[in-house]
C-alpha cells in the first residue's frame, strides 16, 4: 500500500470514525481503524461491534492495499501534523507516515507504526436488506428533520439497564407520519411529523442512544445531507455524503406509551421561556440535592416558584407573570428534568397543560411548524414539606 493524502482530509476522515472505536475492545483489532486504499480514495472504517462508521477521503493511490492500525495513535499523529501532504506506505508489517512539515524548507517527519492484517477486522456490509428510505431537500423527510427529532427527544432515554427497550429512541415510520419517542418513566418526549400518505413502507425500531448521538454529530459536523436509511431486521444503515453509519437495534417491543398520555388536562399555563427557565434555574439552587424538587403554585396571572433544602437550611421563592386563569393548583417537578425540556423545546413560549398534582403535565412549544407535533410529558413529584 502506498498513497498520498492531504493532512486535513485524513484528519476529517479519522475524526468521523473515531467515535466508533471501542473504548474497551473485546478484541485487540477493535482498537484499530481499517485503511483501504483503492483507485483515488482512502476508505476508513471503525467498529465496536454495535456501531460501525465508514467514510471516504480523496487520496492519490500509487499502490492499493488494506491494513489496520491503532486508531487513536494515528489520529494523534495526524492531528499534530502541519497542514501538508502525508505519504503513507506499508512495508514489512509496518505503516510509515512521512512528509514535509509544512513548507518545503521547514523540515521533514517520519513516523512508523506496527500494523495488523485486516483479516480479523469485522467487515461492515456495503448494503443492508430492508426498507429503504430516501431523504432529500424539498421532500417530506429531510436530514434537518431527523437531526431535530434526535436533538429534542434522545435526552429523555432511560439510564436504567434493567429495561433495555427504554435505553433507546423509538423510531416509527408509516405512510402518514414519522416520529421519535423516548422516555425514562419520569418524562417522555415525542416528535411527530405528518407525511403525505405515500406508500413508502413501515418500520418501528429502537435506536441505541450512542447511534442517535453519532448520527446527530455527523449531521451537525458536515455540509453533507442525510440521503438514505436502510432499516433491516436487526440493524439500520444511514448514508450521509461519503459516510455510512451502521448500528445494531435494541430488541424487544417498546412500551405502549400512548396509553399514559393524559387526555383531560384542563388547566393551561402559557409563559415565556426566557422568564421561566432562568427562574427555575435560580430557585433550584436551594432545592434538595437528592430530589431537585421545585414547587409551582399557579394562580390567576402568576406563577410562584419555591424550593427548600434541609441540607443547607435554605429557601427560595420567586413570583413571575404567566397566562393562567384556572383554579389555583400546586405541583412539584424535578427542576433538572423541567429545565432540559425548556432548553430543547425550541420556541419563545411554552404551553403547560395540567390536571392535578398527580397527573403528568403535557408540555408543548408555543408555536409549531405545520405538520409537526412536539410534546413532552413530565411526571409530578409529591411536594416535600
Amino acid at each position: 500500500m502506498k498513497l498520498t493524502v492531504d493532512r486535513n482530509e485524513l484528519w476529517r476522515g479519522l475524526n468521523t470514525v473515531l467515535d466508533a472505536v471501542a473504548s474497551k475492545p473485546a478484541q485487540p483489532v477493535l482498537a484499530n481503524v481499517l485503511l483501504d486504499a483503492a483507485e483515488s480514495q482512502l476508505t476508513l472504517s471503525a467498529t465496536d461491534l454495535d456501531l460501525s462508521i465508514r467514510t471516504k477521503v480523496a487520496a492519490a493511490v500509487d499502490m492499493p492495499g488494506r491494513i489496520t492500525v491503532p486508531a487513536k495513535t494515528l489520529a494523534e499523529i495526524t492531528r499534530e501534523w502541519p497542514e501538508a501532504d502525508l505519504q503513507i506506505s506499508l512495508e514489512d508489517g509496518r505503516i510509515t507516515l512521512a512528509g514535509h512539515l509544512g513548507a518545503a524548507n521547514s523540515g521533514e517527519g517520519r513516523y512508523s507504526l506496527a500494523a495488523t492484517p485486516p483479516d480479523e477486522f469485522p467487515e461492515m456490509p456495503e448494503k443492508l436488506d430492508g426498507l429503504e428510505l430516501t431523504f432529500g431537500d424539498g421532500g417530506p423527510i429531510d436530514g434537518d428533520l431527523v437531526r431535530a427529532m434526535i436533538d429534542r427527544t434522545s435526552f429523555a432515554v432511560s439510564k436504567d439497564e434493567t429495561r433495555p427497550v427504554l435505553n433507546g429512541v423509538l423510531w416509527r415510520i408509516t405512510a402518514d407520519y414519522i416520529s421519535m419517542v423516548a422516555t425514562d418513566g419520569s418524562r417522555m418526549a415525542e416528535f411527530r411529523k405528518s407525511l403525505d400518505g405515500a406508500d413508502r413502507g413501515t418500520a418501528e425500531v429502537i435506536l441505541p442512544p450512542q447511534a442517535c448521538q453519532q448520527l446527530g454529530k455527523l449531521l451537525d459536523g458536515t455540509q453533507d445531507a442525510l440521503s438514505k436509511a436502510i432499516v433491516g431486521d436487526s440493524q439500520v444503515m444511514f448514508q450521509i455524503g461519503e459516510t455510512q453509519l451502521l448500528t445494531r437495534l435494541i430488541e424487544g417491543p417498546y412500551v405502549d406509551y400512548e396509553q399514559v398520555v393524559p387526555r383531560e388536562n384542563d388547566k393551561r399555563l402559557t409563559i415565556a421561556i426566557d422568564q421561566l427557565l432562568p427562574a427555575v434555574r435560580r430557585v433550584s439552587i436551594l432545592s434538595s440535592s437528592y430530589t431537585h424538587q421545585v414547587r409551582m403554585m399557579l394562580q390567576d396571572g402568576s406563577l410562584e416558584l419555591t424550593a427548600s433544602s434541609q441540607e443547607i437550611g435554605g429557601e427560595a421563592r420567586e413570583v413571575i407573570p404567566g397566562d393562567y386563569s384556572s383554579e389555583a393548583i400546586e405541583v412539584a417537578y424535578n427542576a433538572h428534568y423541567l429545565m432540559e425540556i425548556l432548553r430543547k423545546i425550541g420556541s419563545d413560549e411554552v404551553i403547560v397543560d395540567l390536571r392535578d398534582s398527580v397527573t403528568a403535565a403535557v408540555v408543548r412549544p408555543g408555536e409549531q411548524l405545520e405538520g409537526e407535533e412536539l410534546f413532552y410529558l413530565l411526571m409530578p413529584m409529591r411536594p416535600s414539606a
